[in-house]
C-alpha cells in the first residue's frame, strides 16, 4: 500500500483498537497491510474506509478480520527438531518440579499445545502439568477446544512425531471417525484455552516454559520487545522460551534471554537480564 491507502490503513487499525480493543498498530506494516487488502478484496468493499465502518457495526465481519489478521500455518510437532530438543533437554528439568506450568502464546487452532501435552504424557508428566494456550482469535480457540482435526492432519502429525524421536503409536492419542480425528480427553483436560492479546494484555502467572513460535515475524521491534519483557517477567528462574527457528530476539530481548539453541529458537531466562 502507498500514499492514501497506507494512511487509510493506519486509520483503520487505530479505530479498531480505540473502539474494539484489538491492537494491530505495531504489527509489521507489510504483513498487516497485505492481510487488510485481502480482507477488503474478499468482502468487495469499495475502500478501506468502507470496511472500517462495516467492521465496527458487524460482529461477523470482526470475527473474519481477526481470523485474517492472525492466520498461522500450524501443525502438530511442526519443526520436529525443536520438539526433539524439548524432549531431551527441557523435559528432564521440568520433571524436577512438583507442578509444571506452560504457556503457549498465539496457539492458533491448538496443534502446538496438544503436541506439548503428548510429550509430557510420554514421560509421565502430564498429570503434573497445566498448559495455558492463548490466542486473540476466538474462532481458532473454538477449533482448539473441540480438538477435532482432519484425518490427513494426523498423518502429517504422525510423521512429525516420529521425526522428533517419538516411539509410541501416535494413534494412542486420538480416535478416528470417518475423515476426522478426535484427540483424547486426557490431553484436552490438561489444557486451558482462552483469549489473550499479546499487544495489549499483561502477564497472568509464572511459567516454566513459554512457547510463542512464528508470531514475532508479524511484529515491529517495539511490540516484539514489549512481549519479550512480558515473557521474561512470566518465566520462573531458568525457565525456557521457544520462538520460531526463523525468528530472532530484539537487541533488548537478547539481554533478557540466553541461548539454549539459537538455531532452533530455544532460550533460557537470563539471571542478569534487564529490559
Amino acid at each position: 500500500m502507498k500514499g492514501l491507502e497506507a494512511i487509510e490503513a493506519d486509520a483503520f487499525f487505530y479505530t479498531v483498537f480505540e473502539h474494539l480493543g484489538y491492537d494491530f498498530r505495531h504489527y509489521s506494516d507489510a504483513s498487516r497491510n497485505r492481510r487488510l487488502a485481502a480482507f477488503v478484496g474478499r468482502h468487495r468493499f469499495a475502500s478501506i474506509s468502507e470496511a472500517q465502518g462495516r467492521v465496527l457495526r458487524d460482529p461477523a465481519l470482526l470475527t473474519d478480520l481477526l481470523a485474517t489478521m492472525t492466520v498461522n500455518v500450524t501443525e502438530m510437532f511442526r519443526d520436529p527438531l525443536v520438539f526433539s530438543k524439548i524432549r531431551t533437554e527441557i523435559l528432564p528439568r521440568l520433571a524436577t518440579y512438583p507442578r509444571i506450568r506452560i504457556w503457549i502464546a498465539g496457539c492458533a487452532t491448538g496443534e502446538e499445545a496438544y503436541s506439548i501435552a503428548i510429550l509430557l504424557d510420554e514421560v509421565g508428566l502430564l498429570e503434573r502439568a497445566t498448559i495455558y494456550a492463548t490466542d486473540i482469535d476466538t474462532e481458532s480457540l473454538r477449533v482448539a477446544t473441540a480438538a477435532i482435526y482432519p484425518a490427513d492432519a494426523m498423518v502429517r502429525a504422525t510423521r512429525n512425531y516420529q521425526a522428533s524421536g517419538g516411539e509410541r503409536p501416535f494413534s494412542h492419542w486420538y480416535v478416528a471417525k470417518y475423515d476426522r480425528c478426535i484427540l483424547s480427553p486426557e490431553l484436552r483436560s490438561r489444557i486451558d484455552f482462552f483469549s489473550h492479546n499479546l499487544a495489549t494484555d499483561s502477564a497472568f502467572g509464572e511459567f516454566n516454559l513459554i512457547m510463542c513460535r512464528n508470531v514475532f515475524i508479524y511484529f515491529e521491534d517495539m511490540l516484539q520487545h514489549r512481549v519479550e519483557r512480558i515473557f521474561s517477567e512470566s518465566l520462573a528462574p531458568f525457565g525456557n522460551l521457544a520462538i520460531g527457528p526463523r525468528e530472532s530476539l530484539t537487541e533488548g530481548g537478547r539481554k533478557l534471554f540466553d541461548p539454549l539453541d539459537r538455531r532452533l529458537g530455544l532460550f533460557v531466562k537470563s539471571r542478569h537480564g534487564r529490559p
